[in-house]
């Protein structure tokens, strides 16, 4: 993923030196916006007009000439580029694909302002022609892990233009002492709210005020489950054993695998035994969870920074998964 016209500025606390978090590579900071409107109007983000091109075909090139051939089940998703003007391709989607345009979220975004004391945060677009964007709010409470490990908590509006995923608002958290995204989905604890890309998307859009208590409620639960792992000691051999299963690390590994793998584990047990993010909470369940939500954010092999930051900034994906299982491992030892 690639960052396209939404620029890095100044970014949000830091506690680890010179390590942004996701939100800081890839948002534009609308703390200053009053309305979803003025957020959008700062990250360049409205009037896009997003619409279906129909009569899509698809071509083949070979030494007998070219051969195009319509197909009629799929769609390509066009907008408009806010800067230049011009008609731009995002992706192929199916006959079901309904079009939601980013501005369609605004009265859900200021009724979240009015009602929780949120305030606009970051946003941005990113992937292919902007086909994928977040808007994140700020939520008012803060929550302290054992009185000491801060984390603010943030509603974030994940959306796509490409079919990759319905829309979705999201309940999570940044922990301020590594700038780690806190992903983390608790059995029982709704922390997400889908809006599918379908004729059904303006019914759901009218209902999601009535989810908005549930979501949260998720604060409440990420709070006990991130206590319960803090309670929780865990030596370096459990920690070890835990890595294995989560990076599924194959039994016979070939000489460039042993390599990799071994790479990996000195950076993981680094940042268990030794790091200084981990210095409040050090010798827990609970550092164990944060010292490989540090690498899959921070350190782990990425294509590029912004890259890195958008699958760490995702409600989904093998980050999201990886630091999942973590959580679902580490509270065995609970």
């Amino acid at each position: 993923m690639t960052v396209l016209e939404i620029p890095s500025t100044e970014g949000t606390a830091r506690r680890a030196p010179g390590r942004p978090d996701a939100w800081t590579i890839l948002g534009t900071d609308v703390s200053a916006a009053d309305t979803a409107r003025e957020a959008l109007d700062m990250g360049h983000m409205r009037n896009w007009n997003v619409r279906l091109w129909t009569d899509t075909r698809a071509r083949h090139a070979d030494e007998s000439g070219v051969t195009e051939l319509a197909m009629p089940d799929t769609r390509a998703a066009i907008r408009t580029n806010p800067s230049t003007g011009d008609a731009e391709y995002m992706g192929r989607v199916g006959n079901q694909y309904t079009a939601v345009q980013v501005e369609d979220h605004e009265e859900i975004l200021d009724m979240v302002r009015r009602e929780s004391g949120a305030t606009f945060h970051k946003l941005g677009a990113y992937g292919r022609n902007g086909s994928r964007y977040f808007i994140s709010m700020t939520l008012p409470r803060v929550v302290r892990i054992g009185g000491i490990d801060e984390h603010r908590m943030h509603l974030t509006l994940f959306g796509s233009h490409n079919g990759s995923s319905s829309n979705s608002l999201h309940i999570g958290s940044t922990r301020l002492d590594c700038g780690n995204m806190q992903r983390l989905i608790i059995s029982g604890a709704k922390h997400k709210y889908s809006i599918p890309h379908t004729a059904s998307a303006p019914v759901k859009l009218l209902k999601v005020q009535q989810s908005l208590a549930t979501l949260f409620e998720w604060q409440d639960a990420f709070e006990r489950e991130a206590q319960r792992l803090l309670d929780t000691p865990l030596t370096l051999g459990q920690f070890e054993k835990v890595v294995t299963r989560v990076f599924d690390d194959p039994a016979l590994p070939s000489k460039t695998q042993h390599k990799n793998i071994a790479v990996r584990n000195n950076a993981l047990r680094g940042l268990f035994e030794d790091a200084a993010t981990q210095q409040t909470i050090r010798g827990t369940a609970w550092a164990g969870w944060n010292a490989i939500g540090e690498y899959l954010d921070h350190i782990a092999p990425a294509k590029s920074g912004s890259s890195r930051a958008a699958r760490s900034l995702a409600d989904s994906g093998a980050v999201t998964d990886r630091k999942t299982e973590a959580y679902k491992l580490l509270t065995l030892a609970a």
